[in-house]
């Protein structure tokens, strides 16, 4: 990403103010500048008086702020984050000319979910600027698929995310536990074990995932899968996470394995796909559509 970002945050409660300020201090790793507004006046403002690359904001009526800022949003090309409380997430509305990507509040204390939605919000942004005008920036949006981003898949990838890294923690509590307890307890701590594992490997997320997977990149899995019917659903899974530009740390937390595991994986990708020594698997991939 070159040059600096500039963020505009606005929020109307200070706690949740600061909180954000944080998270995306803590977690968004390139250049950028960070405005506040507490008011949606001075939103306005700043809005108008700067150029803004990305709005996060958080109000205790987050449909008002919609509605009042949907026009500059629009005007001004500006996509935005929007925080919501669990109780509004179905019941938010936004023009269909408005680039709007949703975010829990509630997941504000793991400042990845943000910064992860963030930079998928500068990767489309990207993306579009090297769209044909007068394509308008949620036109784009619907057909950009180079790294396979939608609000969807990203909120669904991050809530799959949020979920093995809980999973994670009680299986290491558990570890802790095992050496301290019976037999009978032991049987059934390792029983908890066997169906945390049976849930990362759940067809039905999987089922899930392609549904949304496949609404930002047609064809990509039915012509990996023609070309190479050696594959395996395993396989497949990896090639659509390396497609969505995930690093070894995101598929090893997703599928809860180790890091050596997800390298070996990638290698043996390479094999199947007979790609040579100095092709990457990742650009090969980006380039099937």
């Amino acid at each position: 990403m070159n040059g600096e970002k500039i963020i505009l945050i606005a929020c109307d409660e200070t706690a949740a103010l600061t909180a954000i300020w944080n998270s995306i201090k803590g977690a968004v790793h390139f250049p950028h500048q960070i405005i506040t507004a507490t008011r949606t006046a001075d939103a306005k403002q700043v809005i108008k008086s700067i150029s803004i690359d990305l709005i996060v904001w958080c109000f205790r009526n987050n449909q008002l702020i919609v509605n009042e800022l949907g026009e500059l949003f629009k005007n001004y090309q500006i996509p935005g984050i929007c925080l919501t409380r669990k109780f509004e997430c179905d019941n938010l509305k936004w023009d269909k000319d408005q680039v709007v990507f949703t975010c829990l509040y509630e997941h504000i204390s793991n400042s990845r979910f943000l910064a992860t939605t963030i930079n998928s919000v500068f990767q489309l942004k990207t993306g579009v600027q090297k769209v044909k005008q007068p394509e308008t920036l949620a036109e784009a949006a619907l057909r950009q698929n180079s790294f396979g981003i939608n609000d969807n898949l990203s909120r669904y990838v991050m809530e799959l995310d949020q979920k093995a890294e809980l999973l994670q923690k009680v299986k290491e509590r558990i570890a802790d536990l095992y050496p301290r307890v019976d037999h009978p307890v032991r049987m059934e701590l390792t029983s908890i074990v066997n169906t945390i594992k049976s849930s990362v490997r759940d067809s039905k997320l999987w089922d899930d995932f392609k549904l949304y997977f496949e609404q930002t990149n047609p064809n990509f899995l039915l012509k990996l899968a023609n070309k190479y019917p050696e594959l395996t659903t395993v396989d497949l899974k990896y090639c659509c996470y390396l497609k969505m530009n995930m690093t070894n740390d995101d598929i090893r937390n997703l599928l809860g394995i180790n890091p050596e595991s997800v390298r070996t994986h990638k290698y043996r990708l390479k094999r199947k796909m007979a790609l040579t020594k100095d092709q990457d698997l990742v650009s090969y991939l980006r380039a099937v559509s």
